[in-house]
């Protein structure tokens, strides 16, 4: 056994001292958060120690942390992750259908030129490039492993999460930080350090710093874990749950497109939009709401819904309404948040045409005017981060009408938000199921999915995952359905005021309360409903501030700035690259000069019409370069992308100034 002597002691303390001191001057120059937490602090559970080989090491709740060879151990553990990285990997799904979008089919050729040219590529991306391009690591110890891992490789962007910060404060005495901060910057990219929290905030914090530095870094991220404990599993487990979400949901500038085309025709009709809600009242507030999705649990509970529809507000979301209005149900509002005007051919085949036009619609302002004057009247809500909004956004109040939160990605989010928003307390949900049991059975049978014939039959639904059920053990579910679940929880916790029961069989949703509609309460008649409901729309909804707009002539105006802002974005990346690395430097610098126009309220319609496709674009050339090892082949490729990249910017421009003042094509 190895003895230290009181000599040795002493030297080894002040080193350890000297690189702490040294730690906190770098720590004030890049993160001042961090040397003002540590400023004065003092360890209450882990410290430094020396251990029977006379080795730097740490105790916690009376145990050593590492066994023996702290920093041995920790090289060797560096090493093996060189070896045998963790990766995350970025694919877009392809459907194998024809698709009526044009950036799908410009998306699909560029994995089609990738697969005639490397088929599968199965070979270290470490030992290939010597680059890591975005490194997430969970668990600091004593620094040792990120010490050994940058001296095997280029790290461009490390995210450093630890849940301890005793264990952080041990690290910042061992190893020293000024040169890896710097190292990440002299490659262009950042040093970021998360400290305590959990693992729900690890993760909003990885996704914001890929909307920071570009979501193109999704492409590969590599994942590391330093120690094994409860925090850290739950993670580690939460990072590989949830990392769809990083790389989906950013929009298409197509997207856009149709909602000013949608937006700017919905104004002409002069629909009335939601307004703030200090400037209305909601008289009938206490009553209970029913938001009426198509789960297949809403077969289970129709009757009782009919039962009852005197007794509570009614909300028809999306394709229920066919089923409901079969049922004998009389929504007092549908809901309806789809973009595209094919959805008029759905609501077409559900029939009732003398119904529809007594029932009330809400919706987002991106939804096709067709649709809406089925209608007895519409009522529109304020989609946030939506280019129709933010052009909207230059000429009116946004204070006088705010965007609606969580109003998206499916039907039940806008109708939640929406009865949220006009002020309700009370939400029972039926056929908010968010998954399914029975892969056969993923809607009610009474909806036009299983209508034999119809454009939406689907006999089967594929699902991605299983989760946590409401009243059984688990359910199937979607990608899709899974991120509107997140949202409803969203809404739910930003609204503690809000009761919200779950009386679908499907996705057990947080925050709301499990209640089988057997055991509800018996609900008294509502008094007067379409009076009090008439008078809420009334005062909740207006269009005073944009009926003497010429909206048309007004966005017309906007072209010459997006096509001057096209053909800087197209520049940027027209020079000759020489390699994957520099195409990542000219990512970075196309992503950040569109996320400048964020900020202000004259060019945030230029920023959400290209920031989705620029997105989707970098990645999936990004993803698809990496698959390469021939590293002539790989810049044939990155030419051959690039340059249909930039015939498709230049098609979106000539799209949108020939389309927004005509019927939606799609």
């Amino acid at each position: 056994m190895a003895q230290i002597s009181n000599f040795q002691l002493d030297i080894q303390t002040k080193i350890l001292r000297a690189t702490f001191l040294t730690n906190m001057t770098v720590f004030k120059k890049h993160m001042p958060e961090i040397f003002n937490f540590y400023q004065n602090y003092k360890p209450s559970r882990a410290k430094l120690t020396f251990d029977h080989h006379g080795e730097i090491n740490m105790v916690s709740e009376g145990a050593l942390v590492y066994s023996e060879y702290a920093k041995e151990n920790s090289y060797k553990q560096a090493e093996k992750f060189f070896e045998e990285p963790r990766v995350f990997s970025y694919h877009l799904n392809r459907s194998g259908k024809k698709s009526k979008f044009e950036h799908e089919r410009v998306l699909d050729e560029i994995y089609l030129r990738r697969e005639a040219d490397i088929e599968k590529s199965n070979f270290n991306l470490l030992k290939h490039e010597k680059q890591i391009d975005f490194l997430t690591m969970i668990g600091v110890g004593l620094g040792f492993h990120i010490e050994r891992l940058f001296q095997l490789c280029d790290v461009r962007f490390f995210y450093l999460y630890e849940p301890d910060p005793d264990c952080f404060f041990c690290a910042m005495h061992c190893i020293d930080f000024g040169p890896l901060i710097e190292r990440c910057f002299s490659k262009g990219g950042a040093f970021t350090i998360k400290l305590g929290g959990n693992e729900n905030q690890y993760v909003n914090g990885l996704n914001l710093m890929f909307a920071e530095q570009g979501f193109f870094n999704v492409a590969r991220f590599f994942n590391y874990r330093h120690y094994r404990s409860e925090a850290t599993d739950k993670t580690f487990k939460r990072i590989f749950d949830l990392a769809y979400r990083f790389s989906s949901g950013w929009g298409f500038f197509e997207d856009e497109i149709i909602s000013i085309i949608h937006t700017l025709t919905n104004a002409e009709e002069q629909y009335p939009y939601i307004v703030d809600k200090a400037l209305f009242d909601n008289t009938i507030a206490d009553k209970p709401v029913f938001i009426i999705g198509n789960g297949p649990s809403l077969d289970e509970t129709i009757e009782f819904v009919k039962n009852n529809a005197d007794n509570a507000v009614i909300f028809s979301c999306g394709t229920a309404l066919k089923t409901i209005l079969d049922a004998g149900i009389m929504p007092d509002f549908h809901i309806e948040m789809e973009r595209t005007a094919a959805l008029f051919d759905w609501i077409d085949a559900i029939g009732h045409k003398d119904k529809l036009k007594q029932i009330n619609i809400i919706s987002l302002n991106t939804v096709y005017t067709e649709i809406l004057k089925l209608f007895k009247n519409a009522y529109l809500l304020s989609k946030p981060k939506d280019g129709g909004m933010d052009f909207l956004y230059e000429f009116i109040d946004v204070k006088k009408y705010p965007a609606v939160d969580a109003c998206n990605p499916t039907v039940t989010n806008a109708a939640t938000a929406a009865a949220v928003y006009l002020g309700f307390k009370t939400m029972y949900l039926f056929g908010v199921d968010y998954g399914y049991i029975d892969e056969e059975h993923h809607h009610s049978k009474g909806s036009i999915y299983y209508q034999k014939g119809s454009l939406a039959q689907k006999d089967k639904m594929k699902s991605d995952m299983t989760i946590p059920g409401n009243f059984v053990d688990e359910v199937f579910t979607t990608q899709h359905f899974d991120n509107s679940r997140a949202a409803l929880e969203i809404l739910l916790e930003k609204n503690p005021d809000v009761t919200c029961y779950n009386c679908s069989n499907g996705a057990n949703i947080q925050l709301t309360k499990p209640l089988r509609y057997g055991e509800i309460r018996a609900l008294a008649v509502i008094d007067e409903k379409e009076i009090s409901l008439n008078n809420l729309l009334d005062n909740a909804f207006s269009f005073e501030e944009m009926k003497n707009l010429d909206l048309s002539a007004l966005f017309k105006d906007k072209l010459a700035e997006l096509k001057a802002c096209i053909h800087n974005l197209i520049s940027v990346t027209s020079v000759d690259i020489s390699s994957r690395l520099e195409l990542a430097q000219f990512f970075s610098t196309q992503y950040k000069y569109v996320r400048t126009f964020k900020a202000q309220r004259e060019t945030k319609i230029l920023y959400r019409f290209l920031q989705g496709t620029i997105n989707y674009y970098q990645s999936n050339i990004m993803s698809n370069a990496y698959c390469y090892t021939d590293h002539e082949k790989q810049m044939e490729f990155i030419r051959y992308s690039l340059g249909l990249y930039h015939e498709h910017l230049l098609w979106l421009f000539n799209e949108v100034e020939q389309s927004y003042n005509k019927p939606s094509k799609i």
